[in-house]
């Protein structure tokens, strides 16, 4: 053969092989079965008159060489010359380096932490581990739901529990990819099998399969025990993450304990240093785990950060799982609408259509059939069902409104006069506070020298007319042109066209002369200029007017014109969501890219500061201040930020560990300070401590299922009692084929030996 080689060029070889690749093997070898022998028979037989024995045998010679040619082209084999070498099989070790090992367990009376136990171990056995190396390629791993490989320098010197989640399915479906096609003998599996997708004393399919498809051993070496395991824990919490205002919100946990004997705890409920429910829970020897659920009902919105406690024990062997903090977004139900109409009118009608039909509205309506003066033949006494319950609408309730309107409503003798002054105060709390034009609105509803006219961005002015009715066409005041309430349509150029397509309006209340802060968004302009849509704020809240009874003309007379009513409820919302100070109507608007990031994610902070005008505030100075909530709450981080062309401003930057941060925002602009302020919050990833426990029966399985070894730890342990197979794999470094059919040789030694039968026939005398 190695004649052979040289002749066909090859220099080097080890192994030589020949390939039968017939197309059909099945059906060629049962042709042949039947074929060959006949075919023998008819070569000898074609012969009996050939006199001559030599020249016979010679015949049937050159015959059943072609035969045999023809049977190797249809074979079409193939000589292999290749060389190979020896390869290494390999050892998997996986170390487990997820948060949970850093919990304590007790090792023969002694405490000390689970990764202390797989440290010991690694360095009591590192001279078996080298000399394993040179037999076997160890590959070391860290582990938690990912893998990554790692060299023993950084077993040694970084090793260390940090990873926030287990999933002993994910790790176990990358080995086997990594190993595949490869000679893994054996895998050492370092790990106290707190993996937080198995259910306690269950292997999951998922896993279970994933082990069968790696065909190797696993020897678990299991770090700590469940005995002598004292904790008190907070294992799992549900709860939405929104709520209403002034409803109930309900919280279910979970609360685990394992070694406190029957004892009662209590479990408590805050948000900052207020108590807001405690519960005695029962804990008993012979329960593990015990359903809990907590009920209150936040006064207030906004972000809310709630802290659920328990004691902490000396001797528990962990503490961070006896808290649990969770953030919930307390929003509005509904807004909350007082709307009081002086009388009947095709405005209040439409109006009053706008607010029932609108989802976020909760709306609390009075209309006023009949004045003292007109003129019935009825006792003041049954006409009406129930005194107009001002003293509860005004004192009682006043502050859980929302909104307060007065619809061409006059308050003599409906209300007190005392009662306006709740109102004062209610806007200057932060309520919010609307009236509509008509001819008993403003003066002519005895509001002159009133609380009520102090809180108007206007004052009143004596007019011996003071609600003129003549039909006109509103002009939009173009500084304000970007104005929340003023946007019907988000583009510039169409919001004009749709205030222009809108019907005239019929009547204004004369007399009222804008403050000197006040925003007048659209005018009256037939002859002289009369504020018609005014805007302006009092203590911290706002206040707006409408000095006409006949914005109703935008629904009706437009769906009358082959139109719709879409601008006038556009323009109620809009009025609406700008007194209630919704935030995208805030001239000072703060946003995080995300609400919640994972730990050692980039946050992305975002500000847009507009002027008094809504127009893009260009350049302005901004000061940013970021600072934790609960933890280290006195440290901040102070940012200058300048606007853009926009208005806007992005920060970027990357929260200092896990917690509840607030970023809040400082801006000066046209002599007066805005602030905003957010909450955000960096995950804490305390997953690991929610299951506590060894799962030592996870371990075992996993052993069980592969055919390893399970093994408790105690620091002190010798693997070399561990042993592996060595077969010898060779792998193939180069190879060389060539065709023994395919070749003229092959064809031309086929054509001779018949060319040679055919001069021997004719020598003796057969045809």
């Amino acid at each position: 053969m190695n004649g052979l080689a040289k002749l066909l060029g090859v220099k080097e070889f080890n192994q030589w092989q020949i390939h039968w690749l017939p197309d059909d093997p099945v059906m060629i070898l049962s042709v042949l079965g039947l074929v060959i022998p006949l075919a023998l028979w008819f070569f000898w037989t074609s012969l009996n008159r050939v006199s001559s024995r030599i020249r016979k045998l010679l015949l049937f010679s050159l015959r059943l060489g072609t035969f045999a040619l023809l049977l190797l082209i249809l074979f079409k084999p193939e000589l292999e010359f290749r060389k190979s070498q020896s390869l290494k099989n390999s050892i998997a070790v996986l170390i487990d380096n997820s948060k949970s090992l850093s919990i304590k367990t007790k090792i023969v009376g002694d405490e000390t932490s689970r990764i202390d136990l797989i440290k010991n171990t690694l360095e009591a056995n590192a001279p078996y581990l080298e000399n394993l190396g040179k037999v076997f390629n160890v590959d070391y791993y860290f582990f938690s739901d990912e893998i990554n490989k790692v060299g023993a320098g950084a077993v040694k010197n970084g090793y260390r529990p940090h990873r926030p989640y287990t999933d002993l399915t994910l790790v176990f479906d990358e080995l086997a990819a990594q190993y595949q096609g490869k000679s893994l003998q054996g895998v050492f599996l370092f790990s106290d099998g707190a993996d937080l997708t198995e259910e306690s004393g269950e292997i999951s399919l998922n896993l279970a399969e994933q082990l069968k498809k790696l065909g190797s051993p696993v020897h678990a070496m299991q770090a700590g025990s469940n005995e002598g395991f004292k904790d008190l824990a907070i294992e799992a919490v549900s709860a939405s993450d929104f709520g209403f205002v002034q409803q109930p919100i309900r919280i279910s946990l979970t609360v685990f304990s394992s070694s406190l004997g029957n004892r009662n705890i209590p479990l408590v409920l805050k948000e900052g240093d207020r108590i807001l429910v405690s519960k005695i829970v029962e804990v008993r020897e012979d329960t593990k785990r015990l359903e809990v659920e907590l009920e209150f009902t936040p006064t207030n919105v906004g972000k809310k950060i709630y802290t659920l406690s328990l004691p902490k024990f000396a001797g528990e062997f962990i503490h961070t799982n006896n808290e649990r903090e969770i953030d919930i977004n307390v929003v509005r139900d509904r807004i909350r609408v007082l709307h009081l109409n002086g009388r009947p009118s095709w405005d209040s009608r439409y109006l009053r259509e706008v607010l029932a039909h609108n989802p976020k509205v909760d709306l609390l309506s009075f209309f006023i059939l009949r004045n003292l003066g007109d003129d019935v033949e009825a006792p003041v006494s049954e006409l009406s069902l129930i005194p107009f319950p001002s003293n509860l609408l005004f004192d009682d309730y006043l502050s859980s409104f929302d909104l307060v309107v007065f619809q061409n409503f006059k308050y003599d003798p409906f209300i007190d006069k005392k009662y306006l002054d709740n109102i004062r105060k209610y806007v200057r709390n932060g309520g919010a506070f609307l009236m509509i034009g008509g001819d008993i609105s403003f003066q002519g509803g005895g509001y002159s020298q009133t609380p009520i006219e102090e809180i108007l961005p206007v004052s009143f002015r004596d007019n011996s007319k003071p609600f003129q009715d003549d039909a006109f066409q509103p002009v939009l005041n173009e500084e304000f042109s970007r104005h929340p309430i003023l946007r019907l349509e988000k583009d510039l150029k169409l919001n004009k066209n749709a205030w222009q397509s809108l019907p005239p309006l019929q009547g204004i209340n004369m007399g009222l002369l804008p403050d000197k802060n006040a925003h007048v968004l659209a005018w009256y302009a037939n002859g002289k200029e009369l504020p018609l849509l005014v805007t302006g704020s009092f203590g911290k809240g706002r206040t707006a007017l409408l000095a006409t009874d006949s914005v109703w003309n935008w629904n009706f007379r437009s769906v009358g014109g082959g139109g719709s009513g879409r601008y006038f409820q556009k323009f109620w919302n809009n009025v609406i969501d700008w007194l209630i100070a919704e935030p995208e109507t805030r001239r000072l608007q703060l946003e995080s890219d995300k609400e919640r990031y994972r730990e050692g994610e980039q946050a992305l902070i975002k500000l847009k500061l507009l002027q008094k005008n809504y127009q893009p505030a260009v350049g302005v100075a901004a000061k940013l201040i970021l600072k934790p909530i609960l933890v280290k709450p006195e440290k901040k981080t102070v940012y200058d930020l300048k606007t853009d062309e926009q208005g806007e401003a992005v920060f970027p930057f990357l929260p200092d560990g896990q917690g509840f941060y607030t970023a809040q925002i400082q801006a000066g602009l046209e002599a007066e300070s805005l602030t905003e302020e957010i909450m955000f919050s960096v995950l804490r990833d305390t997953a690991e401590f929610e299951k506590p426990l060894v799962n030592d029966t996870l371990l075992k399985k996993i052993s069980e299922i592969t055919g390893g070894e399970h093994h408790l730890l105690t620091g002190e342990d010798d693997l070399s009692v561990y042993k592996f197979p060595n077969p010898d794999v060779q792998v193939k470094s180069y190879s060389r084929s060539f065709s023994l059919w395919d070749n003229w040789w092959a064809y031309g030694l086929v054509m001779g030996l018949l060319v040679m039968d055919w001069y021997l026939r004719r020598k003796s005398g057969l045809s």
